[in-house]
């Protein structure tokens, strides 16, 4: 569990350092970059698929691990625009939370089940 936060800090620190740097000298108008590359249908628009299929595949799992509740589709709809920038602290608070239990971890609300 002491790798996986040591990773998550590090990869937090990471993708906001880089997020920062990115707005400040191209500003904040990501849609527009990101669904163009999507339509070229070169090696950016597959990179971009795999990651629209990841947030996907994580959001779902973040929205049925905190059991379908309000909370939960917070944290979907900010997993699924913030990206890594709201999946790693989330998940760095879950470790803490669930006391270093995988079962807890993975499983969320649905442990006690």
């Amino acid at each position: 569990m002491t790798l996986l936060r040591a990773f998550l800090i590090a990869t937090t620190g990471l993708i906001f350092s880089v997020s920062i740097y990115v707005i400040v000298t191209m500003g904040i108008n990501w849609p527009v970059i990101y669904f163009g590359d999507l339509l070229e249908l070169n090696w950016r628009s597959q990179f971009n698929t795999d990651l629209l299929i990841s947030l996907s595949l994580l959001t779902i799992w973040i929205v049925w691990r905190e059991g379908f509740t309000w909370k939960g589709f917070l944290f979907g709809f900010l997993n699924f625009f913030c990206g890594f920038m709201f999946s790693c602290p989330y998940l760095l608070f879950s470790t803490y939370k669930a006391k270093g239990n995988p079962n807890i971890l993975l499983l969320g609300v649905n442990a006690d089940s």
